[in-house]
């Protein structure tokens, strides 16, 4: 729902390309707006396990409007000051707005790391207190910063391989705290 960008709806388009006719399905990626956000969730809803939807970066009527129909909000955010501290506000509009309100399906506002670095432990260490302080509470899983995600397996139709992701900070213990947030 990226308008006008649409980015993850190319990538999949170029994916397809480059692949040909796949034998096994994968799963859908729609080309979405505001005015035709309900008619997706609609047809997808209670078919697929869930519902991704990549929302701009910034908080506009588009993203507003989609907000009706989110159930569980996952926020990336770096160690860029400027990054954390739109976050921030960005998180606190949400929590104030959307969470809560038994008007809105909204039940939870997830921040995590992206790109986490290990040898910038310390200053990731300190954010998350800072923002614990705050009342904001961060997801304990990351998503690491590997150059193998970018160069090797940004791609929407094959699976990053299992023997890249069971180390202890691997995307994989990240999808589980997903799973286990979305069950709430």
């Amino acid at each position: 729902m990226d308008n006008p960008q649409y980015s993850v709806y190319k990538k999949r388009k170029r994916d397809l390309s480059q692949v040909g006719k796949m034998e096994t399905k994968v799963f859908p990626v729609e080309r979405a707006t505001i005015h035709t956000l309900e008619t997706l969730i609609k047809k997808y809803y209670g078919t697929v396990d869930f519902i991704i939807i990549d929302f701009p970066g910034n908080l506009n009527e588009e993203m507003v409007r989609g907000l009706l129909f989110v159930e569980h909000i996952f926020i990336p955010f770096f160690l860029d000051e400027l990054e954390i501290d739109s976050t921030a506000v960005f998180y606190k509009t949400l929590c104030k707005n959307f969470l809560g309100n038994d008007a809105r399906v909204l039940r939870s506002v997830n921040l995590f790391f992206n790109r986490y670095e290990l040898v910038k432990v310390n200053k990731f260490n300190a954010v998350r207190r800072t923002l614990a302080g705050a009342g904001m509470s961060m997801m304990q899983h990351v998503v690491m910063e590997r150059t193998i995600y970018r160069e090797k397996y940004r791609n929407t139709i094959m699976p990053i391989p299992p023997s890249k992701e069971n180390d202890e900070r691997g995307l994989k213990q990240f999808m589980e705290e997903v799973l286990e947030i979305s069950k709430t």
